[in-house]
């Protein structure tokens, strides 16, 4: 895909559950420092939300609207600092990974290829 995977399925998980905040001011920042706060709080947020997550079978699920959703792993720090380092230097980064974000999984993903 991008070498930003683990970004890329945190952030379509929370297009999924319809928050589309840390999508947004990634993909439309016009700096860097607005897309490293927004990665920030969406890793937070994910921490939080697969600490609450009903396991089943192996892997965390959330309900909302009746649908059990996928919660997808945190990013690794190592794909998160690529990622910074790369963003500080050509903002169209964010732009490019917001937009994947957004775009419609693959048939992987949506069959359990989240985690």
């Amino acid at each position: 895909m991008t070498g930003y995977e683990g970004i890329v399925k945190m952030l379509r998980f929370f297009v999924r559950t319809r928050n589309f905040s840390y999508v947004d001011r990634i993909g439309n920042a016009l700096n860097p420092e607005p897309v490293e706060m927004a990665l920030l709080e969406a890793i937070r947020a994910l921490r939080s939300i697969r600490e609450s997550a009903i396991n089943k079978e192996g892997r965390k699920y959330i309900e909302k609207d009746g649908e059990e959703i996928l919660v997808p792993g945190l990013p690794t720090e190592d794909e998160i600092r690529a990622f910074l380092n790369i963003v500080y230097s050509d903002i169209g980064t964010a732009r490019r990974i917001a937009t994947l974000a957004l775009a419609y999984p693959s048939k992987t993903e949506k069959n359990g290829g989240d985690e």
